[in-house]
């Protein structure tokens, strides 16, 4: 039994074809890794550096810390309204879910959602600042944090 050999030197255009087939893969490839990217990015900024900033952050992910306003805070069943305030600056913002034990007014908190160019953030996510005999693995204070915030 004899077996075929293919041949060793391929013509000029099947070369280039895999060539091009190759490249096209590595650049889709490439693309979708960004893509996928690109959804995994969040800002994370106090709330002074977002207000007046809105419209450059819609859409996209974030993460604001600031203090729970006195006086500002209404709960219905699961469904939170309040406003978080830094540096004289403050954003209402509507949460609904579980709040933790430590949620309440006048605490340091993060709140997580997209950002939309409205008077209202909707969080989908709440973390409060846990009490002082827990700090060490807390979140940072909020004095900490301003003029790092990555963005």
């Amino acid at each position: 039994m004899s077996q075929a050999n293919p041949p060793k030197n391929l013509p000029q255009g099947i070369r280039w074809g895999w060539i091009i087939l190759g490249l096209a893969v590595i650049a889709l490839s490439v693309g979708i890794l960004i893509k996928g990217m690109e959804g995994g990015i969040q800002y994370y900024m106090t709330v002074s550096e977002y207000v007046g900033n809105e419209a450059k952050y819609e859409g996209r992910k974030i993460k604001l810390a600031g203090i729970v306003k006195l006086g500002s805070l209404e709960v219905n069943a699961d469904h939170y309204e309040f406003v978080v305030e830094d540096l004289g600056k403050s954003i209402a913002v509507s949460y609904i879910g579980l709040a933790p034990d430590t949620f309440k007014e006048g605490v340091e908190v993060v709140v997580e959602g997209r950002a939309k160019n409205e008077a209202v953030f909707e969080a989908n996510y709440l973390m409060a600042k846990c009490a002082s005999k827990y700090e060490a693995g807390g979140l940072p204070p909020l004095e900490k944090m301003r003029g790092k915030s990555i963005y």
